[in-house]
């Protein structure tokens, strides 16, 4: 078994498992077990210059997602819309490592607050 081999076995029977990390989420009309984070999205706000990401005036929502490329329909594309569990997102980035994509999104209001 080569090493890519071991790593798209790794992919499902590891990080996707739903008796480990994995969760089954709605993408963009797809029920996906993919693992949704906030917590690498908020460290990354904190170091951002002046530590915010969204212009004044604007409030954001930001999301990582870890999913398998084979399981939604087309790889997201940035500044593109996104919708998660029905609420929709805007791209701020998308990679692919062998088979696994990180997508980052946020969801900018004007205000304050989310419904």
């Amino acid at each position: 078994m080569s090493f890519k081999d071991m790593v798209a076995a790794d992919i499902s029977a590891v990080f996707l498992n739903p008796d480990e990390f994995g969760e089954t989420h709605n993408l963009n009309g797809n029920d996906c077990i993919c693992v949704i984070s906030s917590d690498m999205t908020n460290d990354r706000l904190a170091s951002m210059p002046g530590g915010k990401r969204t212009p004044d005036g604007l409030h954001g929502d930001f999301i990582t997602i870890c999913v398998k490329a084979s399981d939604l329909q087309k790889v997201p594309v940035q500044g593109t819309n996104f919708k998660v569990d029905g609420k929709r997102y805007t791209v701020d980035s998308c990679t692919d490592d062998m088979g696994m994509l990180t997508i980052t999104l946020g969801a900018y209001r004007m205000g304050g607050g989310f419904p």
